[in-house]
């Protein structure tokens, strides 16, 4: 006995196929946005006031320092240093020396859209997808 492939069969197996292959261009199309298939693509922009600018993959491990001009007035001035670190997906500020140390005591950042902050030393320390949505500061 011979087996008929009847039209109903042929439709569901035609819409499974145009299925597939509109979520394989979505997903190639997404892919590429993204600029790589296998990383997130998130970044860490650190930038200062002065116009200090450093972009970074999440993904990367690295120790940088950022120096700002002097703060403080007259014997009390001195450069402002902050060392960044970038480590297992998060960042964090390591040390600096300023007088307050909130960057320094804010818990490491892992996410889109968070951020940490040195007043004193007008410096910002963000995580974004693509470095066009990164805070301007000059």
């Amino acid at each position: 006995m011979k087996t008929r492939i009847k039209t109903g069969d042929i439709l569901l197996f035609t819409g499974l196929l145009l299925a597939a292959v509109i979520g394989g261009i979505w997903w190639l199309a997404n892919s590429a946005n993204a600029g790589d298939f296998s990383a997130s693509g998130e970044l860490v922009v650190t930038q200062t006031k002065e116009g200090f600018c450093r972009t970074d993959p999440l993904s990367t491990e690295t120790t940088y320092v950022v120096e700002t001009p002097g703060t403080g007035t007259g014997p009390d001035a001195h450069e402002g240093l902050n060392t960044i670190r970038i480590a297992n997906g998060t960042v964090k500020v390591e040390s600096a020396n300023c007088n307050n140390q909130v960057c320094v005591e804010h818990d490491p950042i892992a996410g889109v859209g968070e951020e940490i902050v040195c007043l004193p030393h007008g410096l910002v320390v963000e995580i974004v997808q693509d470095e066009s949505q990164a805070t301007v500061l000059h």
